[in-house]
């Protein structure tokens, strides 16, 4: 298996992003910006209890994976100090080790996700981009974990090579059913079937995954007691992309774009960075 790190260079992590659908950059992100932003997020969490969409900022959604459990929602008005992360650390980062692929990089969605100890459960197999509603649909998502994670903790797992195979359909992320009027052929069980070796990403608070909209990855459950596994998505426009609505498209960035189908998604939800 290839060593991973923040030292390979540009040239080398975009040839392996390209081949592998994903990478984890090593010891990218500096300890006081993941302290300042995990205590941010501790205190938001204790008290945020709206689910209230606003039309002219960009959201930040907390999520748990416990089946039944509604999406919290915030600004970055309230949580600066990950504004400083995504703009001070990570795209400068994707910028220096992607430089060709990321020449556009437009915030499209922030999420952090949680997964209580035992409570928890499996995130399954999927793509991004089944679930957004762009035309072209490229993007890519960045992932760093809060605190060391382990496979016992919740990490997420990536079958490599997978965002070679084109789209695949879109399933309830917590049961696997099928959404109504779902045609594309779906996400295998295991993806070895098709062909796909399957990694684990286990890292450290300092690590950042980037993977590729169409690479298939999955997170089981946090089985350690004692430990509440948090995580950072952000996900990226890589390229102009157009408004194009389809079922079981539901995330709540959804709900903030305010173009026709077939017209180019901008306005504030969405800077470029």
């Amino acid at each position: 298996m290839k060593n991973y790190d923040s030292e390979c260079g540009p040239s080398n992590a975009e040839k392996l992003l390209a081949e592998d659908g994903v990478i984890v950059l090593k010891n990218l992100i500096p300890e006081n910006y993941i302290n300042a932003v995990r205590e941010e997020y501790d205190e938001l969490d204790s008290t945020l209890d709206t689910d209230e969409i606003v039309k002219d900022k960009p959201l930040i959604v907390f999520w748990r994976h416990v089946l039944g459990d509604t999406k919290r929602i915030t600004t970055f008005d309230h949580f600066p100090t990950l504004w400083s992360l995504i703009n001070e650390v990570i795209v400068p980062s994707l910028r220096e080790n992607l430089p060709t692929k990321v020449s556009k990089l437009q915030l499209l969605e922030t999420i952090i996700f949680n997964k209580p100890a035992k409570i928890s459960n499996t995130l399954n197999w999927h793509q991004d981009v089944a679930y957004f509603p762009l035309k072209p649909n490229n993007q890519i998502a960045v992932w760093i974990p809060f605190d060391e994670i382990t496979k016992d903790k919740g990490a997420m797992v990536y079958a490599l090579g997978s965002h070679k195979g084109g789209i695949r359909g879109s399933v309830n992320l917590h049961t696997k059913e099928k959404f109504e009027n779902e045609d594309r052929k779906l996400i295998p069980d295991d993806p070895e079937d098709e062909g796909y070796k399957v990694r684990v990403m286990e890292m450290s608070q300092n690590d950042m995954i980037i993977h590729d909209g169409y690479t298939w990855h999955y997170s089981g459950p946090n089985i350690v007691d004692g430990y509440n596994r948090r995580g950072l998505s952000v996900r990226f426009i890589i390229e102009e992309a157009l408004f194009d609505p389809r079922p079981g498209q539901g995330a709540a960035f959804t709900k903030q774009i305010d173009v026709q189908p077939g017209e180019i998604v901008q306005g504030k939800p969405f800077p470029d960075l």
